[in-house]
C-alpha cells in the first residue's frame, strides 16, 4: 500500500506541475489577447476620429458652397435695389438681403467652429497614432517574448506528460479513475497528508479510530469530510 500511495503522490505532483504550466500558457495567451485588444481599441479610435474629420470636412464644404450661393443672391438683390420702383419692393429686397447676410454670418461662424474641431481632431489623431505606433512596436516584442515562454512551457509540459503516462500506468485503473474524479472536484488535490489527526486538505479533524487505521498504512482511506485520499505524515515531516 505504501507503494500505491507513493505512486499517487508522484502522480499528483506531476499533475500539479502540468496544471501550473497550463495556467502559465493560458496567462500568456490572455496577455497577448489583451494587448492586441488594446491596440485594436486605439486603431478603432483612429478610425472614429478620421470619420469625424471627414464628416466635418464634408459639412465645411457644404457650408462654403452655401455661402457662395447666398453671396451671389445678395449681390443680385443689391443690384435690384438700384432699379426698384416702389418703397414696398425696396423694403422687401432689403430685408431679404439682410436675412441673407445674417444667414451667411451664421455659416461663417459654423465654418470656423468646424475648422477648430478639425484641428483638435487632427491633434488627437497624431497623439493616438503615436500611441498606436509605440504599442504596436512593444506588442511585437512582447508577443515574441510570450510566444517563446509559451513554447518553452508547452515543450516542458509534453515531456512531463510522457512521465505521467509512466506513473499512471503503475496505478490500478479503478484507483486512477477515483483519483482523477477527486482531483477534478477538489482543485487538483486528490491525495493529502494527515498530520496530528488533521486532514491537510480540508483542515478538519478525523476520527481517532480512522487515524489509527491510517497510521497502519495497510489500506487506502478517504477523508470523511473532503473525501480526498489520505496518507499519514508525521509532524516532524510536515511540509
Amino acid at each position: 500500500m505504501k507503494a500505491t500511495i507513493s505512486h499517487l503522490r508522484e502522480l499528483q505532483a506531476i499533475d500539479l506541475k502540468i496544471s501550473t504550466l497550463d495556467k502559465e500558457i493560458a496567462a500568456n495567451s490572455a496577455e497577448i489577447d489583451n494587448r492586441r485588444a488594446s491596440l485594436d481599441g486605439h486603431k478603432e479610435t483612429l478610425g472614429q476620429l478620421s470619420a469625424k474629420i471627414a464628416a466635418n470636412e464634408q459639412r465645411r464644404r457644404e457650408l462654403e458652397a452655401e455661402l457662395q450661393e447666398e453671396q451671389s443672391r445678395i449681390n443680385d438683390r443689391q443690384t435690384k435695389l438700384m432699379n426698384v420702383q416702389t418703397n414696398r419692393e425696396y423694403q422687401s429686397i432689403l430685408k431679404e438681403t439682410e436675412d441673407g447676410k445674417k444667414a451667411n454670418k451664421q455659416r461663417e461662424d459654423a465654418v470656423v467652429l468646424l475648422m477648430e474641431q478639425i484641428e483638435a481632431l487632427t491633434a488627437q489623431i497624431e497623439e493616438e497614432t503615436k500611441i498606436c505606433d509605440e504599442d504596436e512596436k512593444m506588442l511585437a516584442e512582447d508577443i515574441a517574448t510570450l510566444e517563446k515562454k509559451t513554447s518553452q512551457s508547452t515543450t516542458e509540459k509534453n515531456k512531463i506528460l510522457k512521465t505521467r503516462e509512466s506513473k499512471a500506468s503503475a496505478v490500478a485503473a479503478t484507483l486512477l479513475k477515483k483519483y482523477t474524479s477527486i482531483r477534478d472536484k477538489r482543485n487538483g488535490l486528490a491525495i493529502v497528508p494527515v498530520t496530528g489527526g488533521v486532514c491537510r486538505g480540508c483542515f478538519m479533524n478525523i476520527p481517532p479510530q480512522l487515524y489509527n487505521d491510517l497510521m497502519k498504512e495497510d489500506k487506502l482511506i478517504s477523508c470523511p469530510t473532503c473525501h480526498r485520499i489520505m496518507f499519514h505524515q508525521p509532524e516532524t515531516d510536515e511540509e
